[in-house]
């Protein structure tokens, strides 16, 4: 009989091709791999009774989740989406460990050395939970994974601005007030929270007039800004008045990436993809805040204009086809930054966690450890009882009545579908023609252990 394993999608144009990729894998080993998305996960885990389930991160808000899997025997490994988050990586541990129902998890997959270290500073976890893997997602900036992106899709040259304030310029909710209030409930120190959100909305604003100021300044080179999928587009679409301005959610960060002349951000992630692809990043820095760096890469990746000035004079220099070119201690300090927090430019992330998580299961398969489901702080879910009482399609009509279209409009944001996987799928095949093909398709009820909780939208993976 094979092993069932599902693999939680937190944001589809961030995670999906990365989790696919491990699915991936998975089926290569004689796995059936169950992508879930998050929305769906309280209600298709339980309906499949994996083996074993690769959750996104370890909160607060997940944790009577990850309790109410434990107590169907289902083995749960973190592959956390922010193993690398900002510069202070000891901040990252600390909250982890703040975290009293640690003994759910038995396996974390973490993104590098500098994690690793930390987390066995605190001794969160035993050297047999730990695993060193590197960050999946990462895995299609290098070859043969970075062959599947079609390059000069878009039409013209360009230049791409990648914003990341969904915390500033929140998309499923009313303001950065709301924003600040979940991070906090996710466990985030109160005063930062507070600080970061009202940094993300102000400096939010200063972007949007600096990009303002570019398009006036330099009419002949285009831009292509694509907001972070949670953020809104509103407060960006006064620039559309600029013929040489647009705005593009579609895609993913790579494959925008892959197409750009150089990328325009401010404490943003992507630097590290733009660098991987080879691809100049330049920040904004001379209207960061304290609050807000903490969540930017690490060393000095980026190119960094004191002033617009200066800004003006470096896309002026891409417009002319002259490359920008890093320092020394530029090159110095992305390598040093992919080899401690991303482990390896190897392209090989995802194997590692498949390979991780098949080992695990065939030495682990039958092992309970009554102790957990008897832990002291181990509570009822009345929400999670009600889902199981009504089924999925009951409780989810009724909590349209009761929320309505705001909260669906969220829910739905985060769905992805069989056509999505497919997509990734193919292609990963064309590279390796040779060996069996991977499938994707729908679950079949014959597989679902409670065919009521099931949604729908879980794509399985498979040989």
């Amino acid at each position: 009989m094979k092993y069932k394993v599902c693999l939680i999608v937190d944001n589809p144009l961030r995670d999906l091709e990365g989790i696919t990729l491990i699915a991936w894998h998975l089926a290569k080993q004689n796995v059936n791999a169950y992508i879930v998305p998050m929305y769906c996960q309280a209600f298709d885990i339980i309906a499949i009774k994996p083996d074993l389930v690769i959750a996104n991160y370890l909160r607060p808000n997940n944790i009577p989740l990850l309790q109410r899997y434990k107590k169907e025997n289902i083995k749960i490994c973190i592959l956390d989406t922010e193993g690398s988050p900002g510069r202070d990586i000891e901040k990252f541990s600390q909250f982890v460990f703040n975290i009293m129902e640690k003994n759910l998890v038995n396996l974390y997959c973490l993104w590098g050395h500098d994690q690793y270290n930390a987390f066995r500073k605190k001794n969160i976890f035993n050297d047999g939970v730990l695993k060193i893997t590197g960050c999946p997602r990462y895995d299609f900036c290098i070859h043969p994974y970075n062959k599947i992106f079609h390059k000069d899709f878009y039409e013209k040259k360009f230049i791409l601005i990648n914003t990341t304030f969904p915390v500033g310029n929140p998309k499923f909710t009313k303001n950065y007030i709301e924003e600040s209030k979940a991070m906090i409930d996710m466990g985030y120190d109160r005063k930062f929270a507070n600080k970061y959100a009202k940094d993300s909305y102000e400096v939010n604003k200063k972007v949007i007039s600096i990009i303002e100021r570019i398009c006036k300044t330099v009419p002949n080179v285009n831009f292509v800004l694509r907001p972070h999928p949670f953020e809104s587009r509103t407060p960006y679409e006064k620039l559309l008045r600029f013929p040489n301005f647009e705005i593009n959610q579609t895609k993913t960060a790579i494959e925008w990436l892959n197409s750009c002349e150089a990328l325009i951000h401010l404490n943003c992630q992507t630097a590290i993809e733009a660098v991987m692809l080879g691809k100049e990043p330049i920040s904004l820095e001379w209207i960061n805040t304290p609050h807000l760096k903490a969540q930017a890469p690490p060393g000095e990746i980026n190119h960094n204009p004191k002033s617009f000035d200066e800004l003006i004079f470096l896309i002026k220099k891409i417009s002319n086809n002259n490359r920008l070119k890093p320092s020394s201690k530029m090159k110095i300090d992305r390598k040093k930054l992919i080899k401690s927090r991303l482990l390896s430019a190897d392209g090989k992330s995802s194997l590692r966690v498949s390979n991780v998580v098949f080992d695990y299961l065939n030495i682990n398969k039958h092992y309970v450890n009554d102790s957990l489901y008897s832990h002291s702080n181990y509570k009822v879910n009345y929400k999670q009882f009600g889902r199981e009482i009504l089924g999925f399609n009951l409780f989810h009509t009724i909590r349209k009545i009761i929320q309505g279209k705001r909260f669906e409009f969220r829910r739905n944001e985060k769905n992805f579908n069989l056509n999505d996987v497919n997509l990734i799928i193919n292609k990963l095949n064309q590279l390796n023609r040779k060996e069996q093909s991977v499938q994707a398709g729908k679950v079949e009820s014959k597989e679902l252990s409670v065919t009521k909780m099931f949604s729908q939208k879980t794509i399985k993976v498979f040989s």
